[in-house]
């Protein structure tokens, strides 16, 4: 039997918790682990930048529950800072591990290279970013505490942080005295009575409407909403951060609410219900944007809180509260309504000489879309344009819509991807986006990825554009469909009219080989109408005229 070592104890609980996939890229500090990863049969992702591993770790985690990276200290960790942050914001369960210094190397006196400060700078900013944070200095407590930091991983949907000295990684260690706990408390009192004002509540209304967020699916509690609203036949909505957690094409569906920035039709069918049950989902700004919710009408429940009117609720289960009100609620099924007169399907016929536009794009886009596939967008009209889509069965749609990182589809792709190669994955980025991670798609090649990749070139940063308008706005024009020359495979095609949409689609429906890039040319001053409406909002915000 092997030695159990620091560095097999990690894999090994890597293991259990099905992680076989890593994404990083190495260095001299964290070369001995990846050495042993490789050995121990860890499917190891290398990508082009450390921030391109974070990124598609963190949507590997979306799509499987839990993702992992690896990389070296501060020149490998510190560029993951910003994608690490996206994760925390948005509740993905992210391991990133870290090589460090040598436990033997810290008393030498010397600077040593990649340090900041001093030895835990790094470890430092980790802990603003995580919900747990061990450095692996001692063997004897090695393997209790990345039990501990896995656990919490799991238990809160957010990033942890596992420093491991590159001289401990074939220290010999022991196994826990005893299984991590992480404890979690409920309260069955306040849960009762949480679950009693709700449905009294909700049986004394008309017109009560659910609003479906990201942690029904971040806490697996899909089967228990859906139990819930075909117990009840409630209309529901969903965020943009929680689009797809079931599938839109349920009859009780009404359209994703994003408040002032969302469709009017869904805004008014949420602001004039006259009881609003709001589960699992985000209250930011991007997400329900600056939504108007009358908070007497209101239940709003998260894993973290229960708020009902202006009652708070402590330490009651998301899950136990949407079983809760489903029991209750269940012999007082209502008529299905319908939504139609709330989503209405628009038709697409081409008009073969018609530049492309922004709203023409994502019409036909819609129709383009199958089901099973996985759709992620970069922020801007990536998102905006494509978010009150109607999308078919067991699609997935993911995109950083609270976080609002730039540059976050391409890498997000290729996790996606790496978590099941089965998958169509179709990815929309803004120009701008993609000439921050855009270099990832070389790892399509490099790992047999075949992704769809439309990038809506105008020449610029759309958003900030349209907030205020200056010179600091353009970008350099690439040849963005010539990158398959650079990177040694792929197919690109460029798009200026919407007869050559129509010939693109078709060849990329066909490529099935290898991935393909289409370069869709738009005027620097188009957007979608929901881009309209937000930017309408935060230039007032900001003291700007559009």
């Amino acid at each position: 039997m092997k030695d159990l070592t620091v560095g097999r104890y990690l894999i090994e609980s890597l293991r259990k918790i099905g992680l076989n996939d890593v994404f990083g890229i190495p260095g001299d500090y964290a070369i001995n682990f990846f050495k042993l990863m490789e050995d121990e049969g860890i499917n190891l992702i290398g990508t082009c930048s450390e921030q391109g591993a974070a990124f598609a770790a963190d949507a590997y985690s979306r799509m499987n529950g839990i993702g992992a990276l690896c990389v070296t200290y501060c020149v490998g960790g510190l560029n993951t800072v910003n994608a690490v942050a996206g994760a925390y914001a948005e509740k993905a369960p992210l391991i990133i591990i870290s090589g460090a210094p040598g436990v033997s190397e810290r008393n030498s006196g010397y600077l040593l290279h990649h340090m900041v400060r001093n030895l835990d700078s790094q470890f430092n900013i980790f802990k603003e970013l995580t919900v747990a944070s061990t450095q692996l200095t001692d063997p004897y407590t090695a393997a209790s505490e990345i039990d501990r930091v896995i656990k919490a991983c799991l238990a809160h949907k957010r990033p942890v942080y596992i420093e491991l000295p590159r001289d401990m990684v074939h220290q010999k260690c022991a196994l826990p005295l005893k299984e991590a706990d992480i404890p979690v408390y409920k309260n069955l009192c306040a849960t009762k009575e949480a679950i009693e004002e709700a449905v009294q509540i909700i049986k004394d209304s008309a017109k009560p409407v659910i609003i479906a967020g990201v942690e029904i699916r971040r806490y697996k509690l899909e089967d228990k909403f859906l139990e819930l609203l075909e117990s009840t036949g409630l209309p529901y909505a969903t965020t943009p951060l929680g689009k797809c957690v079931i599938e839109e094409s349920h009859p009780q569906f009404i359209g994703t609410y994003m408040g002032k920035i969302g469709l009017e039709k869904v805004r008014r069918y949420i602001e004039e219900a006259d009881s609003v049950i709001i589960l699992g989902a985000l209250m930011t700004d991007t997400n329900l944007g600056s939504a108007q919710l009358d908070i007497t009408r209101t239940i709003y429940a998260t894993a973290d809180c229960l708020n009902i009117k202006n009652h708070c609720y402590k330490d009651v289960d998301l899950g136990d509260f949407i079983e809760g009100l489903t029991r209750e609620l269940k012999d007082i099924k209502r008529h299905l309504i319908d939504t139609i007169e709330v989503h209405e399907e628009d038709d697409f016929e081409v008009i073969s000489d018609n530049s492309i536009t922004v709203s023409r794009f994502f019409k036909r886009f819609g129709k383009f879309i199958r089901p099973d596939d996985a759709i992620v967008c970069d922020i801007g009209d990536s998102i905006f344009g494509s978010i009150n889509l109607k999308l078919p069965e067991n699609t997935i749609y993911l995109g950083p819509v609270f976080y609002t990182s730039m540059g976050y589809a391409v890498p997000a792709a290729i996790g996606i991807q790496i978590a099941n190669r089965n998958l169509r994955t179709i990815a929309v980025v803004g120009d701008g986006a993609f000439q921050m991670t855009g270099h990832e798609i070389s790892c399509c090649v490099k790992y047999g990825l075949n992704p769809i990749i439309f990038i809506l070139n105008n020449k610029g940063y759309t958003t900030q554009r349209h907030l205020r308008e200056g010179s600091y706005n353009d970008i350099h024009n690439w040849s963005y469909h010539l990158i398959t020359e650079l990177v040694g495979g792929g197919l690109g095609l460029e798009v200026n009219t919407e007869e050559d949409l129509e010939i693109a689609l078709e060849k990329a429906q066909k490529n099935t080989d290898s991935f393909t890039i289409i370069n869709v040319h738009t005027n620097k001053h188009d957007k979608s109408d929901t881009l309209h409406r937000l930017t309408t909002i935060f230039s007032s915000k900001l003291g700007c005229s559009q």
